[in-house]
């Protein structure tokens, strides 16, 4: 880092198989200004690695050949240090001025390769869902009567999460509509009217949805689940809870 101190901000990654005899660049695609602060090996897959950088988080599959950014709700910022809980497999990262980010269960990561992400749909396995009453040290409420005195986060949802991956978005009616008049006008063709029937099976169109079904040891179904139908990586938590019985009327309050 003392580069940094010449106006040099590079990313500097250099990578050893002979105990530092010689060494060789594993930077490769992370762009010049992308000043490397820490970088982390995966306990399990050697070839997985975390790099915190001056703007964000990136992640590599194969040794450091191709880093990805990690994105999600994470601010574009620099961070300064990063660890794996290895209890848990989670990802744990430090940044400049605005605290800490927890990447839960890091695990479905050390299955993916190049070749798996040309897949048209990943499902991952989850880890164990733990059955428990969350408890309340300072009180009947998270905070107690010492509100934000404390500093505490959230937890993770309670039940059971399922990861999945999709090469690409399912699309809706009126998607596949307006890209194939996009492709027309920046080809200079004419985009035709849509027909009042077009645009009405686009209005009464379901919108799309990945359905999880969760089945008992028996087969029987258990639960159905709905997610994100876009592109990417995405997690469905399920409460571990059967489907509601009895229908909710207008005036009731559907949580008790």
């Amino acid at each position: 880092l003392w580069t940094t101190k010449y106006g040099d901000f590079k990313p500097y990654l250099l990578k050893s198989t002979n105990r530092g005899r010689s060494w060789r660049s594993i930077s490769s695609n992370l762009e010049d200004r992308h000043l490397v602060w820490r970088v982390v090996q995966d306990h399990v897959n050697p070839q997985l690695l975390f790099a915190a950088t001056e703007f964000g988080l990136f992640f590599t599959l194969d040794g450091g050949d191709k880093w990805v950014e990690l994105t999600g709700n994470a601010p574009t910022i620099s961070f300064r240090d990063i660890t794996i809980q290895r209890r848990e497999d989670d990802l744990v990262a430090a940044s400049f001025g605005r605290g800490f980010f927890i990447v839960d269960d890091i695990a479905p990561l050390r299955e993916l390769t190049e070749a798996s992400l040309e897949e048209d749909a990943l499902l991952f396995p989850g880890r164990d869902a733990l059955w428990y009453m969350e408890q309340h040290p300072l009180a009947f409420s998270e905070g107690g009567s010492q509100g934000h005195g404390y500093y505490r986060a959230p937890n993770p949802d309670f039940g059971a999460n399922f990861t999945y991956y999709l090469g690409d978005d399912v699309a809706s009616l009126a998607e596949t509509r307006r890209k194939a008049e996009s492709e027309r006008a920046e080809s200079g063709q004419q985009t035709p009217f849509p027909s009042f029937e077009a645009i009405t099976a686009e209005m009464e169109e379901t919108a799309p949805a990945i359905v999880l079904t969760v089945r008992d040891a028996d087969g029987n179904i258990v639960r159905r689940l709905t997610g994100p139908a876009k592109k990417g990586f995405h997690r469905v938590n399920w409460d571990l809870r059967y489907p509601r019985t009895t229908f909710v009327s207008e005036n009731e309050d559907p949580m008790n």
